[in-house]
């Protein structure tokens, strides 16, 4: 499902000309041949050294004109090279630039919205590395973009272990809340209208159901819970839950007036109305301060 919640593509700084200085990929001169055909081999390897430096240029100049498939594509060449010339350090810096590249290719393609293209980029590099949040995260984004929601969502999941596991909160955080978004989204469809229906109520409720299976609730999703459940008619239910989101809100007064005024009308239509009308003096700010006054001045000026 492709909502149209914003969300943040986490993206590397290429540092090519400082990084890809191949300082240290030196390689002494050829020996003179011996007899036995040693320095033929010797030969052979140095030869492969000079074109994996080469390699490294190429995809430099790749990478800094912005074609990091090209880029990508080099860095693969010179890897397989590294690896037979059993060049260590060679080894070591190629897959560290073919991730890099290959990373870069994956968000140019998720800012441009071609998102099956980014999930392709994504996924050549978890063949190199899987301890990245980052390209978890990405990954997952480019999937919901696609809509491909469950692959999309576990990825983000993958996303939030791994920035724990590695202390990066930042990334964490954001998988979190997108996960959260993506049932939000669905939650506040379904609820459109002034009379929703059962099916669009229990569609509400089991999408933060589900919610829950990936992340904890959040305030914002308790407020839609017990709008829902309010207007499922559960109203004790309703006051509960939006208790709890009070609990949790960090925002303003006039953010939380949406929790008191499901409050407000829940305990109403329980017949509280003194304890209705008490709710409304806290809900009648911001967006909901005109519904909130039309229940004190019609409702509760007898009191």
């Amino acid at each position: 499902m492709n909502t149209q919640w914003p969300h943040r593509l986490l993206a590397n700084r290429w540092l090519f000309v400082a990084l890809i200085s191949l300082v240290g990929l030196q390689f002494s001169a050829a020996p003179a041949v011996a007899q036995d055909g040693t320095s033929s081999a010797n030969q052979e390897t140095i030869k492969k050294k000079k074109q994996v430096q080469s390699m490294f240029n190429e995809g430099k100049k790749a990478a800094q004109s912005g074609n990091y498939e090209q880029a990508a594509q080099t860095f693969e060449e010179a890897l397989a090279l590294a690896k037979e010339a059993e060049w260590d350090q060679a080894i070591q810096m190629s897959q560290q630039f073919l991730v890099k590249s290959l990373t870069q290719a994956g968000t140019t393609a998720n800012k441009q919205e071609n998102y099956g293209q980014a999930v392709s980029y994504y996924d050549r590099v978890l063949q190199y590395t899987d301890n990245n949040p980052s390209v978890h995260y990405n990954r997952g984004i480019a999937l919901l973009g696609a809509d491909s929601t469950n692959t999309g969502l576990q990825s983000l999941q993958r996303a939030i272990e791994l920035g724990n596991e590695t202390g990066n909160t930042r990334v964490s955080g954001l998988a979190t809340e997108r996960i959260r978004s993506e049932f939000l989204a669905r939650a506040s469809e379904a609820l459109q209208g002034e009379n929703p229906s059962q099916e669009q109520i229990n569609t509400a409720l089991d999408a933060l159901d589900q919610m829950r299976e990936y992340v904890d609730p959040s305030a914002k999703s308790m407020f839609y819970r017990a709008l829902a459940l309010f207007q499922g008619s559960q109203h004790e239910q309703a006051i509960q839950t939006a208790r709890e989101g009070l609990d949790m809100h960090q925002g303003s007064r006039s953010d939380a007036a949406k929790f008191y005024y499901v409050i407000g009308e829940s305990q109403f239509e329980l017949g509280s109305k003194a304890d209705a009308c008490q709710t409304f003096e806290n809900a009648a700010y911001g967006d909901y301060e005109a519904r909130a006054n039309h229940y004190l001045e019609n409702e509760c000026d007898d009191l």
